[in-house]
């Protein structure tokens, strides 16, 4: 086969914002911290610097997006609930300036993300 047909439903964004999820469900849950690698209506792929998250947990998460003009001039927020679908180790970076990625996660969207000015 030369092409192999598109299973999303959603198509994916290139976009690198800060994300911080939180697990929820769990007396004082964990924070991550990571940036998004894309985003779609469906969900986000993001990579966080550091391990903890388990397939099927439950997050709250919010994003960071910078002021860009003739989108959102003046920046905000998105806040949702995600659902870890799928997990995958990522080697560390090496050297002084890179960063500490250790894990990627597919989050499935629970509810379509709210924008908050």
């Amino acid at each position: 086969m030369d092409s192999e047909k598109e299973r999303r439903i959603h198509k994916r964004l290139q976009l690198k914002i800060s994300v911080l999820c939180q697990t929820v469900g769990i007396c004082g849950g964990n924070a991550f911290t990571g940036k998004t690698v894309d985003v779609s209506p469906g969900g986000i792929l993001v990579e966080f610097n550091s391990r903890g998250l388990s397939d099927g947990q439950l997050l709250s998460i919010e994003m960071s997006v910078p002021p860009t003009e003739g989108l959102l001039e003046y920046g905000g927020r998105f806040s949702s609930y995600a659902r870890v679908i799928r997990l995958e180790d990522a080697k560390a970076g090496v050297g002084p300036d890179s960063s500490s990625i250790v894990q990627t996660a597919a989050l499935e969207f629970c509810q379509s993300p709210k924008l908050r000015l």
